[in-house]
């Protein structure tokens, strides 16, 4: 399937007798042995294990950062492995959305300009068009009347808001959130997730976020364990 062709309604990303290996000889690491596991559009997952069973490592191969060792990533059936520059760039732009730990906003942008950037560099929309949405986000994120200001201003719990509603200014199908509370007291932690809850059932895209925090995974329809190099699937 390529970009050209009609997509399915329900995207799947997804792991096929995946295997990821870092190191080399007796530094060698496992962190996943043969592992096949889908992840669906419009479904909600959470990914505990403790510190360094592979947490991140499974969204950054979902997103395409890092190349399976061996098996592979498909998006839809295909590949990843097999698409073009020019695939894949449309394929990050337009079907991942990134949370990261950190905000990582632009000092020198506006909060708007944040959540737009992405936007502004797949030029899926008009400026005109972009600018309605960002705003459109930031007023569901609660931040509409900070929209102008410099994020460096923000409190961290209100830049990992503008984080989140950067991730969906493209509308992307999947969301992948990496700790997105690791630095957020409970008060904020709680107030971000209840929100990216509503945001993905108002929207549609699928959610898959990686925790230590088992009251998050709790919060979502599939808990998956990573434990001994593979993926132990919970549903609620």
């Amino acid at each position: 399937m390529t970009f050209s062709e009609k997509r399915p309604e329900v995207s799947v990303v997804a792991f096929k007798d995946v295997t990821q290996t870092f190191g080399e000889r007796s530094q060698k690491v496992d962190v996943l042995a043969h592992t096949s596991i889908s992840f669906v559009q419009g479904q909600t997952y959470a990914l505990t294990g403790v510190s360094g069973t592979g947490k991140s490592t499974v969204l950054q191969l979902l997103a395409g950062f890092i190349t399976p060792t061996t098996g592979v990533v498909t998006y839809n059936d295909r590949s990843l492995a097999t698409f073009s520059p020019a695939e894949y760039a449309i394929f990050l732009q337009n079907t991942i959305g990134f949370v990261f730990q950190s905000a990582l906003l632009l000092e020198e942008l506006s909060v708007r300009e944040n959540v737009m950037l992405k936007g502004l560099l797949s030029r899926q929309l008009s400026a005109v068009a972009l600018k309605e949405r960002a705003d459109y986000l930031l007023h569901c994120v609660g931040l509409a009347h900070k929209a102008d200001e410099q994020p460096q201003l923000l409190s961290g719990g209100e830049q990992q808001r503008v984080s989140i509603a950067r991730a969906l200014c493209i509308s992307p199908e999947f969301v992948l959130a990496d700790e997105p509370t690791a630095h957020l007291d409970e008060q904020s932690k709680m107030r971000t997730m209840s929100l990216i809850n509503d945001l993905q059932k108002e929207l549609g895209f699928g959610l898959i976020i990686a925790s230590h925090d088992l009251q998050i995974a709790h919060m979502m329809q599939t808990h998956m364990i990573i434990n001994d190099e593979t993926i132990i699937r919970k549903d609620r």
